[in-house]
């Protein structure tokens, strides 16, 4: 786990808030990696014939992403309640932190999978409240493959400039995106796989008992 001095802790949140996102360069040891990695590609291929049927929680059907995944393989948990990631949480959020959703975006070869410019509380369930600062989320993406442009990486409107910035990334890299933040990806137009594993997190509990998502507050390493 990654370690920073205080003051380095301070510009990182500093940047956060002042472009909405941040790009945290080689954050995932390579044996958690590897494992990550294989178990999200895995659930693509179990899951993808699957579109359109469904499912007992989440959206409440399967699409080309896979929601609360861990309940789709129950190994993901460990990763998805890390003490690295409860650290990256509670100071991204300003606050001791909650669970909230796990989601396993791989996207294949040529695959026509894209997102339009979206934020991620628009989906709720409180959008209003989000959008007027009762609660914050946040949604650490896990990068897992290497993300140059032709993949389509992550693209982030940076609040500060309002210009979308595009994110090419490395495999082990971390990108926060504050829950208001709008952002968006391409096709994968290489031939080669486009995988990460999105760590949503809460200010408050938001969970969705109706749909299943997760609730309960994140007990990390101190708690």
């Amino acid at each position: 786990m990654h370690v920073w001095p205080h003051t380095l802790q301070e510009d990182h949140l500093n940047n956060f808030k002042q472009y909405g996102y941040i790009h945290l360069q080689n954050m995932i040891p390579k044996f958690v990696l590897d494992d990550l990695r294989k178990r999200s590609i895995d659930l693509k291929l179990k899951y993808q014939d699957k579109e359109g049927e469904p499912r007992h929680n989440g959206s409440g059907t399967f699409w080309k992403g896979l929601e609360l995944a861990s309940t789709l393989d129950p190994n993901l948990w460990k990763y998805y309640t890390a003490d690295m990631m409860y650290v990256l949480s509670r100071l991204y959020l300003e606050s001791e932190p909650y669970l909230f959703n796990d989601q396993v975006v791989v996207k294949m070869p040529g695959e026509q999978f894209h997102f339009d410019p979206h934020f991620d509380n628009q989906f709720g369930p409180d959008v209003q409240g989000a959008l007027d600062g009762k609660f914050k989320t946040i949604n650490c993406c896990c990068i897992l493959t290497n993300m140059p442009e032709e993949t389509g990486p992550l693209m982030c409107k940076n609040t500060f400039t309002g210009d979308y910035d595009s994110l090419p990334a490395e495999a082990g890299d971390i990108i926060i995106i504050e829950g208001n933040t709008l952002h968006a990806s391409n096709e994968n137009k290489s031939d080669r796989v486009r995988a990460l594993y999105a760590c949503v997190y809460s200010s408050k509990a938001i969970g969705n008992f109706d749909k299943g998502y997760y609730n309960e507050k994140f007990k990390g390493y101190d708690n």
